[in-house]
C-alpha cells in the first residue's frame, strides 16, 4: 500500500492518499489549510488513482484540515464529483473536520455530493471504514 503526498510550495505537506491492498477503498487525508489550488492538485491526483484503477469507495478525512475550504466546493461538485463517480466511485464516507468552518464548508457540499454518490458523514475513522466494507459486501451481493 504506496501513499502518496503533495505539498505546498513551502514544502507543508497539504494531501496523503493511499490505495488499500485489497483496493476496498481509496484514504484521503487533507491537512492544513486548503486553497482552490491545492483542492485541485488533490482531487486530480485522486481521478488519476481512479484512472489506474477503478475503486468503488473513498474515504475522506478532514481532521487535520484548518479552516475553511469552500473555495474548491464548486470545483467538486462540477469537476471532481462527476469524472469520479464516471470512473467508478459510488461511496463517499466523510470525516468531519473537528473545526467548525470546516464542518461548514463539507455541509455546503454535502447535498451535491449526494446527487452522485451514496455519502455518510463521520467523526470516527473506524466507523467510516465499516460503513465502507459493509457498502462494499452488499455490492458484491448483487
Amino acid at each position: 500500500m504506496s501513499r502518496t503526498e503533495l505539498r505546498k510550495a513551502n514544502g507543508d505537506i497539504f494531501f496523503e492518499a493511499r490505495r488499500l491492498a485489497d483496493n476496498s477503498y481509496i484514504y484521503v487525508n487533507w491537512i492544513g489549510r486548503q486553497s482552490l489550488e491545492s483542492i485541485i492538485m488533490g482531487g486530480n491526483h485522486l481521478l488519476h488513482m481512479l484512472r489506474k484503477e477503478a475503486c468503488y469507495a473513498i474515504l475522506n478525512n478532514n481532521h487535520e484540515i484548518v479552516g475553511p475550504w469552500d473555495t474548491g466546493a464548486d470545483w467538486i461538485a462540477h469537476r471532481w464529483a462527476p469524472q469520479a463517480k464516471a470512473l467508478g466511485v459510488k461511496y463517499f464516507a466523510h470525516i468531519m473536520s473537528y473545526g467548525i468552518y470546516g464542518q461548514n464548508s463539507f455541509s455546503t457540499l454535502q447535498p451535491q455530493l449526494e446527487q452522485l454518490f451514496e455519502v455518510e458523514v463521520f467523526e470516527d475513522e473506524g466507523l467510516a471504514r465499516n460503513w465502507i466494507y459493509e457498502k462494499l459486501r452488499g455490492q458484491a451481493q448483487l
